[in-house]
């Protein structure tokens, strides 16, 4: 497969040479249409001209073709005026072109027969239904960032987009009280690790995930992809695009201020059913305090062909954490929490962004952008399970740079190249009052986690530097004519990824503060991966035939990630350790096909008929390359029961049952995948849709869409050392309790326990295979959007809509099976009908509405609603030998004396109350001059909704204890102005 980074390498340096960089398409917009005369006859070799003050260059122009059609693509969001000429006609103009990004709006002219001196003007509402393109997309004005009431975080453009899920429910956020919490979104079935964030199209995540947050005071708007893409997407994730201010000739400016306090939040009101879970008042978490300060400049350096803009922003967060408290003594070994001192988390935050744009010659442009960030999560997930003292300082570096080109050297023939680097350090580190080698516990009968945070053997968890390099660089070419919109283009993207773990290579486990297990790991640990090529080659042609628009593509990808050999020193529990390198991990190529048609159904542009179906891969971010890392497959760590018998609460061997892990410091690779994963199975899914979209009066236009996707290429865990015949069966009785189903008192089975001449042996000799090889394991999403999204007079809009929709698994081969791991669930620990035919109900619809509204003597009001389904409720038990000797007729295998069973009531079949937030904004507008200044008054969650987000999952007696609700109801004064 080297040929193809040969290749890929060569049209990079081409691109490097014919520009400072390799490029990245934006997902620019365009305005396309058909010319006729008044017998209703086409007319080619009209000249079209659309001019605009977001073009540097002032005008871009086409002809149009055989057929009267013409195409202008790569525009920039903005207001244009279009303008058709041919001689012995009347010029025709058409004015008040709103363009927004991702969008071809569709502009037909009739020509006049007469002088091409004689000007026909018109001007009225832009088109709202795009009838060429079939992605499925949001769009966030500048107007609505600045007028809806959010924080402008990620999070908040998913309260403002139907369908769009968070990772983590408990990332709700009341006007900014969350921070920044790096929740991924998820839409239609997606996986969480395939949305993107883009930097006018610069795809900005590190190796495992989001770290850089981009600055929304920089951005002309936000796109948000929804999936269906063309062949130019890899994934069918969320992609969240903030597409860029540029200068322009004239100078502009603006500052954005807001601020809130303890004193500023309401008293949280209670519900009874919360008291009886045993939440009181004092659990309450309170806003602290809650600050944003951001401003942008720009304009001219030289007209016409040098812009600048410079925009900075400072916020941050901190707010007390439900039913969490210091602990007295921070090192004690025992948790006893300070009741006075309740636990809160804080966030801190600054960046930076430039950007210039260079009108080299007439026909080249450059844009040239550079952002830093510092952040800093000082008690990072802090929460009732954990202790302040045990939550990591986790502090953010990250760096992005990027250059593009855009040459359109002819009026159908376009180049577009570009290249980022991006920089993406942090390390989580150690609280001040907690040194680095800490030891951690975790009381067993709470949940709790204090002293330190767990070590860690993924390179994710624990403290140490995390390092991430990427560079990212794009080229296309399209070939644009009034019928066909042909590109093709080249996507590449590399880096290296360095995570190290640090701190106490050792962690305990109490149960009622007597210690019942410790783990001890292989520190220390530093994981190198890189990542040689993730190479993208596609071809798509966007074909008009009258009304109905075919889109078609095809797109291969070829992965190649490796791991450089590695060395570590020797640590408290093991020795010296080398790993050779290795290669293809993975090696994989795709070929995905798309297709894509839109039906102007009435030839008005106002309605359209679209459907889609295309096949996907799944984002890859060197999860794999992680996966097969030497230091992950070693098994770098081990439980030991242990009794303390003398009380000092440091393990000694006659204390210490046998290790869990009997190849525990030794260099063996424990988990080995097959060529058949590394080479041909990488994940993907088949997506489609059917939507119908129609303009219901000017400006307003509905939908209705059904969506589909079926994910593909699973893989299964086998333990190669046991079989079905090593593990016996048990059951366990539950406690009754009328929190549980039917009261609690049944018998739950399906778990297993390793016999005792095996134990240990079950994750020494793994294989990591396709799920082929045993059955078929399936996930399904099915669901339905509403939507609707208005331009009413004087700048009010209403948008939003409405999704249900559930996602259905199924991998019910591995019942009975306990030696199977499907995608990474333990069996033995899970009862037998956790893995078949989870479907949970399909009406659970989220409801999300925004918009806004001019009222009298300059007054404004908007607002954001949400009706959001309840998070699922879900019960581990810890059960004792008591609970299990029953029916597996002995003690747990290895000298444990409990085991953690997951999933002890059905999945998917009981939730938690659905969640309301309504949140308004009152503004006050002033005229000063040219300057235009806006005071505000907002009010989040005005009725003081006290949704449940996330509870303890252990069952005992905090089982269903809040660890996390909605905050209460929060007042925010806030000022902007703009020139």
């Amino acid at each position: 497969m080297r040929a193809f980074e040969r290749i890929a390498r060569a049209l990079l340096a081409l691109c490097w040479v014919a520009a400072p960089s390799a490029a990245l398409a934006q997902g620019s917009s365009g305005i396309a249409g058909a010319v006729r005369d008044p017998s209703g006859a086409v007319l080619p070799g009209v000249t079209v001209e659309a001019s605009s003050p977001a073009l540097i260059e002032k005008v871009r122009s086409a002809v149009t073709d055989g057929e009267g059609q013409y195409r202008i693509v790569g525009l920039p969001p903005g207001v244009y005026a279009v303008t058709f000429s041919l001689p012995s006609f009347s010029t025709f103009k058409r004015e008040g072109v709103e363009l927004a990004a991702s969008f071809t709006a569709t502009v037909n002219a009739d020509l006049r027969i007469g002088a091409l001196e004689e000007t026909v003007t018109v001007s009225g509402q832009s088109p709202v239904v795009d009838v060429q393109n079939t992605t499925t997309r949001k769009q966030i004005t500048r107007e609505a960032l600045d007028t809806v009431p959010t924080n402008k975080t990620l999070e908040a453009f998913a309260a403002l987009t139907p369908g769009i899920t968070m990772g983590s429910g408990n990332a709700q956020d009341v006007g900014g009280s969350k921070g920044e919490t790096y929740v991924q979104l998820q839409v239609h079935g997606s996986r969480v690790g395939d949305a993107k964030t883009l930097l006018d199209g610069f795809e900005t995540n590190e190796w495992s995930g989001r770290v850089f947050v981009p600055n929304p005071a920089g951005a002309q708007e936000v796109s948000i992809d929804l999936g269906n893409g063309a062949a130019e997407a890899p994934a069918n994730g969320v992609y969240v695009n903030f597409v860029l201010r540029d200068g322009g000739n004239t100078a502009h400016g603006t500052f954005f201020g807001s601020y809130t306090n303890s004193q500023l939040q309401s008293v949280q009101r209670l519900p009874d059913d919360l008291r009886a879970r045993g939440l009181s008042q004092s659990d309450l978490g309170r806003v602290l305090y809650i600050w944003d300060a951001n401003g942008s400049i720009g304009g001219p350096v030289q007209r016409d062909r040098l812009w600048f803009h410079h925009s900075m922003r400072s916020w941050g967060s901190a707010n007390a954490v439900v039913g969490g408290y210091y602990n007295s003594i921070p090192t004690s070994w025992f948790y006893e929490p300070d009741l006075s001192r309740p636990a809160h988390d804080d966030f801190r935050n600054w960046i930076t962004s430039e950007r210039l744009t260079l009108q080299a010659s007439p026909r080249n442009k450059f844009n040239i952008n550079y952002d830093q960030e510092y952040r800093c999560d000082c008690h990072r997930t802090v929460s009732s399970t954990l202790a302040p003292e045990a939550a990591a300082v986790r502090t953010y570096h990250p760096k992005v740079l990027g250059i593009t080109w855009d040459f359109p050297a002819t009026s159908r023939l376009l180049f577009s190249a570009g290249t980022t680097v991006n920089s993406m350090n942090y390390r989580p580190d150690s609280q001040p009052e907690t040194p680095l080698d800490t030891i951690g516990v975790v009381e067993a009968s709470t949940g709790v986690r204090y002293r330190a945070v767990g070590p860690d053997t993924t390179g994710s968890g624990g403290y140490g530097d995390k390092n991430n390099f990427i560079q990212n660089s794009r080229f296309s070419m399209s070939y644009v004519t009034g019928t066909h919109n042909i590109k093709v283009g080249l996507q590449m993207r590399n880096g290296v990824k360095k995570f190290g773990e640090e701190g106490a290579a050792i962690d305990y486990q109490f149960r009622n503060q007597r210690p019942t297990q410790v783990t001890i790991y292989a520190y220390p640990l530093l994981f190198h991966e890189s990542m040689r090529a993730l190479m993208g080659l596609y071809a798509q042609d966007q074909w008009t035939m009258k009304r109905l628009t075919l889109n078609g593509g095809v797109r291969f990808d070829y992965e190649n990630a490796y791991l450089p050999a590695q060395h570590l020193d020797a640590g408290p529990y093991i020795g010296v350790r080398d790993f050779a390198d290795v290669t293809c991990v993975p090696c994989w190529k795709d070929f995905s096909p798309r297709i894509s048609a839109a039906y102007d159904l009435f030839g008005t542009g106002k309605t359209a008929v679209k459907v889609s179906v295309g096949r996907y891969t799944t984002e890859e971010r060197l999860d794999t390359a992680h996966a097969n890392n030497p230091l992950l497959l070693s098994n770098s760590s081990s439980t030991r029961a242990w009794s303390d018998t003398n009380g000092d609460f440091i393990p000694q061997e006659s204390e210490l049952g046998p290790l869990g892990n009997a190849n525990f410091g030794k260099t063996v690779i424990n988990t080995r995948y097959s060529d058949d994963v590394l080479l041909r199975n990488r994940p993907a899914n088949w997506s489609s849709s059917v939507s119908f979209q129609h303009e219901l009066r000017p400006g307003t236009a509905a939908g209705i869409a059904y969506f589909r996707t079926a994910w593909q290429k699973f893989t299964v865990t086998d333990s190669l050392s046991v079989t079905p015949a090593d593990y016996t069966p048990y059951c366990v009785t539950l406690p009754a309790d009328p929190r549980l189903p039917g009261g609690g008192g049944n018998q739950v089975c399906g778990f297993y326990d390793i016999n005792l001449d095996k134990f240990g042996q079950d994750t020494v000799n793994q294989a990591v295979v396709p799920d082929s090889s045993f059955g078929r394991q399936t996930d399904i999403y099915e669901g339905i959007d509403l939507t609707v999204n208005s331009r009413l007079p004087h700048g009010a809009f209403v948008q939003g809509g409405m999704n249900t929709g559930r996602q259905s698994t199924d991998s019910c081969y591995v019942n009975g099976r306990p030696d199977l791991t499907p995608s990474g669930a333990a069996t033995t620990s899970q009862r037998s009908d956790a893995f078949c035919a989870v479907t949970p109900p399909f009406f659970r619809p989220q409801l999300k509405v925004s918009g806004s509204y001019h009222l009298p003597w300059d007054l404004q009001v908007s607002g954001v609603v949400q009706s959001l389904p309840g998070i699922p409720i879900t019960a581990s038990y810890v059960a004792t030998n008591a609970d299990v000797r029953p029916t597996l007729g002995r003690a747990l295998s290895g000298n444990r004396t409990t085991v953690t069973l997951t999933n002890v009531i059905p999945p998917q079949t009981l939730f938690e109350e659905r969640l309301l937030q309504v949140d308004l904004r009152f503004i006050r507008n002033f005229k000063v001059s040219r300057a235009r200044l806006q005071v505000m008054f907002d009010a989040y969650n005005v009725f003081n909704n006290a949704a449940v987000l996330s509870s303890n999952t252990r069952y005992g007696t905090s089982w269903l204890r809040p660890t996390s609700i909605l905050d209460a109801r929060l007042i925010k004064f806030g000022v902007q102005t703009s020139f």
